[in-house]
């Protein structure tokens, strides 16, 4: 059992089916964070509020500003959707 944190970022906030494309603040939607940043892996042994704090944590260390929240997910495998324990968002 796999317990790990995705970060979430905003996405472009693309109006769907427009040519050109256009684009529009309230499109804005957290999505996730891709590559070697956006996945963190928790021990899960550790409580809820402690995953919570590693997370937070591990955002601080990245300094990144455009992360907007993230999800404590429980699964088997990365390849798996697995279970949100935890969403945060807008906490940035």
């Amino acid at each position: 059992m796999k317990i790990y944190c995705q970060f979430k970022v905003l996405s472009t906030g693309y109006i769907s089916g427009t040519i050109p494309p256009q684009f529009s603040e309230n499109n804005k939607k957290p999505i996730d964070l891709l590559g070697s940043e956006g996945v963190y892996i928790l021990d899960g042994r550790n409580s809820l509020s402690t995953l919570i704090s590693d997370s937070v944590l591990r955002k601080d260390k990245m300094r990144r500003t455009d992360i907007v929240g993230f999800e404590i997910v429980k699964s088997d495998s990365f390849l798996n959707d697995g279970k949100v324990i935890y969403k945060s968002e807008n906490l940035f």
